[in-house]
C-alpha cells in the first residue's frame, strides 16, 4: 500500500492553520530545513510555502491559544461576514462569552482569512508575464540612454552620491545603475540587485523609483532600504521615514492584470515593510523586526514612565512614538491602567509588558498592530 504524503493536498489556509508548519517557521534554522528538502522533493508547492511562511511572519502571535473549536468558530465567522454586505457589531453581540472576549481576535482572522480567501493573495497563474523576468540584467537593458553602474565589490558599505544630492549606502555584492543625465530625467530612476539604504532629496516635481526584481518603490523624499539579491526569493522594502509606495513593474504583467485594480500601489510609513515573492509577485505588508523610535530619543524615553497612566493613553504615545496604528477595544480596557517604566525595552518588548497587564496578547497584522485582551480587574 503506497501512502500519499498528505501535505501534497493542503492550500494556503491548510499550511497556515497546521501546528506543526507553524511551529517549523517561527523555529527557523534546523526546524524548517524540513520545508525546504521537502519544496526541493516537490518544486511545484514553493509559491504556496513561501507564501504560508511569509503569512505566519507577518502576524505575529505572542500566545498560542488557539484551540480546534475556536478555530472553526473563526471560521464560520468568517464565513457568515463574507456573506454580509457590511460587518456590523450585531455579529459580535449574539456571540458567544467566549467569541466575545476575543472580539478583535475574530476580526483580525476575518481579515486573514478573506486574505486567505482571494482578497489579498491572488493566484497569478495569468497575470505574471513569463516572457519577461525583471532582473537588473533585463532591467537596464531596456534603458533607452547610458548608465552610470557602481559596484560594491568591498567588505563594507560603500557611500554613493547621486547627482541629485540622494546619499546611497550599497551594502556589499551589491550593485546599482542610473542616468549618467540622473538630474535632467522628469524621474529619477535606480535599478538595484543587492541592498541599498536610501536618503533621497526631496523633489515633488520628480520622483525617485528604485527597480528591484519585479517590486518598483517610488518615493519623492524619505529614508528606505531595500534589499533583493539574485539568490533571495522576495524583495524586502523597509521604511525609515517619509512615505514609500511600492507596486509590481508593469512590465512583469500581463495586460489583463495591469488594467486591474491589482496594480494599486500599497503605501508604507515609517517601521513599516513589505515582502514581494519573486515567484508570483504576490505582496505582504508588516512591521520591521525592530522598529525605530520617530522622536528624539530623549524625548521618547520620558515618555515611557508610565504612572497608573490609562491604557488609551499608554498606547497613543506608542502610537506617536512609532508612528505605528494600534487597534485595541476601547470599551473592554476602559478603567485598566498602566504602572511600569518601558524605558529601555524595543518595542515588541513593551507590548508583551502591557498585554501581559491585561491579560491579552498582540498581534501584527498589515502593518499594524492588533491588541486582543481579555481586560483587567476594576478596582
Amino acid at each position: 500500500m503506497i501512502i500519499q504524503d498528505p501535505y501534497l493536498h493542503y492550500s494556503l489556509e491548510d499550511f497556515f492553520w497546521d501546528e506543526r508548519f507553524r511551529t517549523d517557521v517561527m523555529n527557523g534554522g534546523k526546524d524548517f530545513a524540513y520545508w525546504e528538502q521537502w519544496v526541493k522533493q516537490y518544486p511545484d508547492k514553493e509559491p504556496i510555502i513561501e507564501k504560508a511562511k511569509l503569512l505566519i511572519l507577518s502576524v505575529y502571535i505572542d500566545n498560542d491559544i488557539f484551540h480546534e473549536d475556536e478555530v472553526q468558530e473563526l471560521v464560520r465567522d468568517t464565513q457568515r461576514i463574507l456573506e454580509l454586505d457590511n460587518i456590523e457589531d450585531s455579529i459580535f453581540i449574539e456571540s458567544t462569552p467566549v467569541k466575545s472576549s476575543f472580539k478583535y481576535l475574530i476580526i483580525a482572522a476575518s481579515i486573514l482569512l478573506m486574505a486567505v480567501m482571494g482578497g489579498v493573495w491572488v493566484e497569478q497563474k495569468n497575470s505574471v508575464n513569463l516572457s519577461f523576468q525583471p532582473t537588473y540584467e533585463n532591467l537596464i537593458k531596456e534603458v533607452p540612454h547610458r548608465l552610470i553602474e557602481k559596484v560594491n565589490q568591498t567588505n563594507a558599505p560603500l557611500i554613493i552620491t547621486l547627482p541629485d544630492g540622494t546619499r546611497t549606502t550599497l551594502s556589499t555584492k551589491s550593485k546599482i545603475s542610473y542616468a549618467e543625465k540622473f538630474i535632467n530625467l522628469e524621474k529619477r530612476e535606480v535599478f538595484l540587485v543587492g541592498e541599498a539604504f536610501f536618503e533621497v532629496v526631496r523633489n515633488t516635481q520628480k520622483p525617485f523609483l528604485v527597480y528591484a526584481d519585479g517590486l518598483v518603490t517610488k518615493v519623492l523624499g524619505t529614508k528606505f532600504r531595500v534589499r533583493s539579491y539574485a539568490m533571495d526569493k522576495e524583495v524586502v522594502v523597509e521604511v525609515a521615514s517619509g512615505r514609500v509606495s511600492v507596486f509590481t513593474n508593469p512590465k512583469f504583467v500581463t495586460t489583463e492584470k495591469k488594467v486591474s485594480n491589482e496594480l494599486s500601489s500599497i503605501v508604507l510609513i515609517p517601521n513599516q515593510k513589505v515582502s514581494f515573492l519573486k515567484s508570483d509577485a504576490s505582496l505582504v505588508k508588516t512591521l520591521v523586526n525592530e522598529p525605530i523610535l520617530l522622536k528624539p530619543e530623549t524625548d521618547a524615553k520620558k515618555l515611557f514612565n508610565f504612572d497608573e497612566a490609562p491604557i488609551n493613553k499608554v498606547f497613543a504615545i506608542l502610537k506617536d512614538v512609532y508612528g505605528i496604528d494600534i487597534v485595541f477595544d476601547e470599551e473592554l480596557l476602559a478603567g485598566c491602567t498602566l504602572n511600569a517604566n518601558l524605558e529601555g525595552y524595543s518595542l515588541y518588548e513593551q507590548l508583551n509588558i502591557i498585554c501581559k497587564a491585561l491579560n491579552g496578547y498582540y498581534e501584527v497584522l498589515d502593518g499594524r498592530v492588533i491588541i486582543n485582551a481579555k481586560g483587567c480587574f476594576k478596582k
